[in-house]
């Protein structure tokens, strides 16, 4: 009776051995290569499509046109900024750019993508940002941050931001 449970044991290895799927070979990947590495013509067209809605933003911040701002943000957007609660939705992101632009002017704004990975309908760019801000009183602010943004490709094709998140370079003031 001692032998039966090894024995049962075995045997039912075997059985969930014998009914498992059959595992494919597991694809091969060039260690060289980076994993996430984008189909070339999609990371193109997305990284083209990308820069020229900065380059949008970038117009309609420095004239200060909130609506033309957040024109890439989708409807379910989240932007995260240092020092304000997160701006969940259109309306709030909309709300939030219209705040700050009514507080500054802003001039001599500078984006640099520094990596783009795209996968699918999904992008994540991040990069570098600077500008200078005038406050209606007060002396202008030279401001260098980092950024990560999120690009989801909606059911027409266009990109759009879902994550934006940005904090300073400069050090904190205590």
């Amino acid at each position: 009776m001692r032998l039966q449970r090894p024995l049962i044991a075995v045997v039912s290895l075997l059985l969930v051995t014998a009914c498992s799927p059959k595992n494919e070979a597991a694809p091969t990947r060039d260690s060289a290569a980076p994993a996430y590495a984008p189909v070339a013509e999609d990371a193109t067209a997305a990284r083209q499509a990308i820069d020229s809605m900065n380059a949008r933003f970038i117009a309609a911040v420095e004239r200060g046109d909130a609506n033309a701002a957040v024109s890439n943000y989708a409807a379910d957007a989240v932007v995260m900024i240092a020092n304000e609660k997160a701006w969940r939705g259109h309306d709030a992101v909309q709300k939030g750019f219209a705040g700050f632009l009514s507080q500054a002017s802003i001039k001599d704004t500078k984006f640099t993508t520094d990596d783009l990975i795209v996968r699918g309908d999904l992008a994540i760019e991040t990069g570098r940002l600077s500008w200078t801000a005038q406050p209606k009183t007060g002396k202008a602010v030279k401001e260098e941050m980092k950024y990560l943004t999120v690009w989801q490709r909606d059911s027409a094709g266009a990109w759009r931001i879902i994550r934006d998140i940005s904090n300073s370079d400069l050090p904190a003031k205590m």
